[in-house]
């Protein structure tokens, strides 16, 4: 399993950054490997159900992964938790965190993965999980062009 941890500071108030975050119908906007994301079923209090579609390039070789995955928003604590249905990751699951800090929003992501597919030996894994690690960083950043897109409109 690899383990991703995160923090990246947006200068927008947490609710904002809780707000952008929570569509994930747009992270294909700012994520290039990214090529679908889209809610199937609210299931109420926070709760979703999405379904995600990825092209996963690891030098010459690329693969399309997809997955769906159960989101938990909670508005109390500014925070989700995300956790694996199904898909073509055998682990996938962690969390995001929005708090307060120096006039805008610390954010930390935490992701624990494990690819699962048996074409991708040892090697090509440690490849996967490089670019998985900067997928997260692209994801942040693109966050951070959501919320300040969206704060820009409102104002």
């Amino acid at each position: 399993m690899f383990e991703i941890r995160k923090t990246m500071h947006i200068p927008l108030p947490p609710q904002a950054v809780f707000n952008a975050a929570r569509q994930v119908e747009k992270f294909p906007e700012v994520l290039p490997n990214l090529d679908s994301a889209r809610v199937v079923s609210d299931e109420g209090n926070g709760r979703l159900i999405t379904e995600w579609t990825a092209t996963l390039k690891v030098g010459p070789m690329s693969k399309k992964v997809t997955w769906t995955e159960r989101d938990s928003w909670n508005e109390a604590d500014l925070s989700c938790r995300f956790e694996l249905v199904k898909g073509d990751m055998k682990i996938y699951n962690g969390d995001w965190k929005f708090e307060a800090q120096d006039g805008g929003t610390l954010v930390h992501l935490n992701v624990d993965f494990e690819l699962g597919i048996p074409m991708l030996g040892p090697m090509v894994n440690n490849i996967a999980n490089q670019v998985m690690d900067q997928n997260c960083d692209e994801l942040l950043q693109g966050l951070n062009a959501i919320a300040a897109a969206q704060a820009g409109s409102a104002g």
